[in-house]
């Protein structure tokens, strides 16, 4: 395996995507604006339910709205997704070129998913002001903190980006994916912990959610955020990461060698 031209081509796939984004800005920016609404509103409900507690809730407010606010940023990096573009390719057949190209065809999808993170990113930045406005964002507590949560919040997008390849490779059974990737869309968000933490959870759907792999995109690298301190338990989720990614990684390749036999190229 040639790796500097993997790499080579996986990022011009990447900066590809990143230029298709941004011809569409009004669309990126909508979800931006979306994504900011989202934040001040879930802080609003947050802060009145906290106004209305009969009694002192177990989590300070300030550390809740600390937490939802940087939920909520997370789910903009992970709003799109690379499910619809290969759904397309998939049902108009043009996905056959892309196995004509020096790199393999899940790098290629991982290299799209990629570009929508990184064109996110660039406008996630100037949107930081406002986020600290609507909600009560600040930095991490120490260094070490910070580092962690690095890790985690890569862990974190790889995860999803393998949720979402699972997702589009069933288009190849399936060829619409709209009802599967709406699904994920509606049950992630909430399982992943983006409006509330999986800690406040009642304890049967705790439980359910606990047993999924959604909490590894938003709530673990949230919760390691938010930490005073890197310990023991954080170490222990950002390892739960881990195992989901590898344990994902191997479901996507083993669907993708089986959607690879039902590709049929005339002439042999």
């Amino acid at each position: 395996m040639n790796l500097p031209l993997l790499l080579r081509a996986a990022g011009s796939v990447a900066r590809g995507r990143i230029r298709v984004v941004f011809t569409h800005r009004s669309n990126a920016l909508a979800v931006a604006a979306g994504a900011l609404l989202q934040i001040a509103l879930v802080n609003a409900v947050w802060r009145s339910a906290y106004a209305s507690a009969p009694a002192a809730p177990d989590r300070p407010l300030d550390s809740l709205l600390l937490y939802v606010t940087v939920a909520g940023l997370h789910a903009w990096l992970t709003s799109e997704s690379v499910v619809m573009y290969m759904q397309v390719r998939v049902s108009q057949g043009t996905f056959v070129f892309d196995l004509l190209r020096p790199v393999g065809y899940l790098t290629q999808m991982a290299a799209q998913q990629a570009g929508f993170i990184g064109a996110t990113l660039v406008l996630l930045l100037p949107a930081l002001p406002f986020a600290v406005v609507l909600g009560t964002l600040r930095p991490p507590e120490s260094a070490a903190v910070a580092a962690l949560y690095g890790v985690s919040l890569l862990l974190g997008l790889t995860v999803h980006t393998l949720l979402s390849l699972l997702i589009g490779l069933s288009g190849f059974w399936t060829i619409k994916t709209d009802s599967a990737n709406l699904l994920y869309r509606v049950i992630s968000q909430f399982l992943a912990g983006t409006f509330a933490p999986l800690s406040m959870f009642p304890g049967g759907l705790r439980a359910v959610a606990e047993l999924l792999p959604f909490q590894c995109t938003t709530y673990i690298p949230v919760e390691v955020y938010t930490a005073e301190a890197v310990d023991r338990s954080s170490l222990r989720a950002v390892g739960l990461q881990v195992c989901w990614a590898f344990l994902l990684a191997v479901a996507v390749y083993v669907v993708w060698r089986r959607a690879a036999k039902k590709v049929v190229v005339q002439g042999g």
